[in-house]
């Protein structure tokens, strides 16, 4: 017997609807780039919802011990909270994309022409790092068809996956199966979608996405895969 009240249920049945409608890969009417060319061995991991502390200085530690650049979109509430740490993601090589101003599923939901969510993450990257992001992910992985066209419209490419990751589960799910179950599913080609961060939290813990990580790249590449950026994977400049 479900222990859920009424509006618990009610918000319960609108998540998964609108997972199952609005996120990749299935969905996103033809807007979302899932995945690079299948027929090379190279694969892009990327990371949403930061930067915060520790979590994301422990994460980006772990991969320049590993030699891994990646793609972190990050929201532009959490860049004003750390513009320094994003500044070091940015001049260590990692490529920094847009993930909205406050992380609002709303905002994406909502017809018309407003484009404040997706300019506010913009220029709070842009001030720190003094380039635009190229790259989009709408929070949640939630795209509405129009809100496709407003970002298109803006010059964004919109990057979804086809690897999902359960790495924002709290409590945290255990970083050997997170890779594990990210190593079964990937293919050529691949972009993951991991969280660095939790949304408009400052300061957060968050160990199993870094200990996935450092398990997850050397069992890729004992099969012969490549980590890259998505701006490598996908042969496209990172910011316009």
């Amino acid at each position: 017997m479900s222990s859920l009240n009424p509006k618990q249920a009610a918000v319960k049945l609108f998540d998964t609807a609108g997972t199952k409608l609005l996120s990749p890969p299935a969905t996103g009417f033809g807007y979302f780039v899932n995945h690079g060319p299948r027929d090379q061995r190279k694969v892009a991991l990327t990371f949403d919802d930061g930067p915060s502390r520790p979590c994301t200085e422990q994460l980006i530690e772990a991969m320049d011990a590993l030699e891994v650049k990646g793609t972190f979109f990050c929201l532009g509430m959490n860049v004003r909270y750390h513009p320094d740490l994003l500044l070091q993601m940015y001049q260590a090589g990692h490529v920094i994309g847009n993930h909205s101003g406050w992380h609002s599923r709303k905002t994406g939901l909502m017809p018309g022409s407003n484009i404040s969510h997706i300019t506010a993450g913009e220029e709070a990257i842009r001030e720190v790092i003094g380039v635009r992001p190229r790259f989009y992910r709408p929070p949640w992985g939630w795209l509405t068809p129009w809100e496709g066209k407003r970002l298109t419209k803006a010059g964004y490419t919109i990057i979804g996956w086809d690897v999902y990751t359960l790495d924002w589960v709290i409590p945290e799910v255990d970083g050997m199966t997170l890779a594990h179950d990210a190593y079964h599913a990937t293919q050529p080609g691949s972009i993951f979608c991991f969280h660095d961060a939790k949304p408009w939290e400052k300061i957060w813990e968050k160990r199993e996405t870094t200990r996935a990580v450092r398990t997850l790249v050397p069992m890729l590449r004992d099969q012969g895969y490549e980590f890259v950026t998505v701006a490598e994977l996908l042969k496209m400049p990172a910011y316009r």
